[in-house]
């Protein structure tokens, strides 16, 4: 790659040098992420259409721009200045005309704002986005007549001389943000996703997750049992491999990294578990002393963010569905509290802890508190602000499986858990999902 020398800039020096700067960490990135493009670096050049970059590129770039900024930085305004909705691209100008701004770098007074192409696109929200059909009874047994059963054989139940915790949810419920807060508490280890239990072995695994869309969410188990055992990346990854090879079962993850493991709690953060009732019933089996969170989010929210997100374009049984596809947000959302709710019967009470995203986002240090006495840990204040400096986790890979939003974002933004309610076309709940919401503690009106 070459970095331009003749650049056609917005007025003033900063400019200059923070686009200098920029287009050096961009360079940088693609070389050592063997990103090739042939064309000479601008301010003009599109991060997406030029240089092919995803999400979770922007997410290891944005991490490498912090530095850059006087204070630090979050990029969310950049990439979804309307709730909701991303940007469909993103130029190399533009970052670094933001970086200026939100660093207080520029005068603000009386100062234009500045672009390549003099001006960004006005965005609008266009409310027929969330218009939908409702699904009846009919509709939904066919959706789940599409998910998979898998059979599993069972050793008996797992020891671990760690307790662990499981977190209940659909997706876009909010898992990550909690994750996050509780992987700052000394001890409690909160991973990303893990994707483990959905098979019998690494080899049925490794198979079931190997496609493009889905490989990234392998990585989650390398980086853990590198994290936890103290081995290098490739280590943890020759051995991934050799239990793939051998097909090993894959519960014996949970007891390799028992003898290093010197924390009380290991979560395992996976919302994919609730796509099936027979997953659910294995983890309620085969580890008996689980405690389990149950994260609920109003599903109005889920099914605006579920649009948003396309998630469903990456679930294989929701891209084989054939009828009305308007309904598989919603039924995504009832799908997995369906399933959730029907193992909760024979967990203890006392295994069981509620909370809702819209507690989480409101009220942090209340719901923080009140899971952390339920783990009966003692309160710390870093759980009800994962954002504080040197806790957020850095990015080091591409292979990263979290969520886009969380990572861009320096603060618990708490308008986010109603802002629903602003789109009328949400409001109305197929009978299927307001029968879940009454089972749910401060949903049931």
């Amino acid at each position: 790659m070459h970095v331009s020398s003749e650049i056609v800039l917005p007025s003033g020096s900063s400019f200059l040098t923070m686009l200098q700067d920029v287009i050096k960490i961009i360079d940088e990135y693609c070389e050592n992420n063997d990103i090739f493009y042939d064309e000479t670096l601008s301010a003009g050049t599109q991060l997406i259409a030029d240089l092919g970059l995803t999400s979770v590129d922007f997410v290891s770039i944005f991490q490498k721009c912090q530095a850059l900024g006087n204070e630090r930085l979050s990029f969310i305004e950049l990439v979804m200045p309307i709730e909701g909705q991303y940007v469909s691209d993103l130029k190399i100008g533009e970052l670094s005309d933001y970086i200026i701004e939100q660093s207080a770098l520029r005068p603000a007074a009386n100062e234009q704002r500045a672009s390549v192409d003099n001006g960004y696109p006005e965005q609008t929200v266009n409310d027929s986005k969330y218009r939908r059909s409702l699904f009846e009874i009919k509709q939904f047994d066919e959706f789940k007549s599409l998910i998979q059963k898998p059979a599993f054989s069972d050793p008996g139940p797992v020891a671990t001389d760690y307790q662990l915790v499981f977190i209940l949810s659909s997706p876009r419920s909010g898992s990550t943000l909690l994750q996050r807060m509780l992987d700052q508490h000394p001890d409690i280890e909160s991973p990303e996703e893990l994707h483990l239990l959905h098979y019998d072995s690494y080899a049925q695994r490794h198979a079931a997750l190997s496609q493009a869309e889905t490989r990234h969410l392998l990585g989650g188990t390398v980086r853990l049992r590198a994290r936890i055992n103290g081995i290098s990346m490739d280590d943890s990854n020759r051995l991934e491999l050799k239990f793939i090879e051998t097909e090993e079962p894959i519960l014996n993850f949970f007891t390799e990294i028992n003898k290093s493991f010197s924390k009380q709690y290991l979560v395992d953060k996976t919302p994919s578990y609730a796509y099936s009732r027979e997953t659910l019933e294995r983890i309620s089996t085969q580890f008996p002393l689980a405690r389990f969170i149950y994260l609920t989010r109003h599903p109005s929210a889920v099914i605006k963010s579920l649009i948003d997100s396309q998630l469903q374009e990456i679930i294989p049984f929701a891209r084989r569905y054939s009828g009305d596809t308007s309904t598989i947000p919603e039924m995504i959302w009832a799908l997995c509290h369906e399933n959730i709710q029907s193992i909760l019967p024979g967990i203890d009470h006392n295994r069981l802890h509620y909370v809702s995203y819209e507690e989480l986002v409101m009220n942090p240090e209340q719901a923080m508190t009140s899971i952390l006495d339920f783990l009966q840990l003692p309160f710390y204040p870093d759980c009800a602000n994962p954002y504080v400096e040197g806790q957020k986790q850095q990015i080091e890979t591409n292979e990263y499986a979290g969520d886009l939003k969380f990572f861009l974002e320096n603060r618990i933004v708490n308008d986010r858990a109603e802002i629903w309610k602003a789109f009328p076309a949400l409001h109305s709940l197929s009978k299927v999902s307001q029968g879940l919401m009454s089972n749910i503690p401060g949903y049931e009106g």
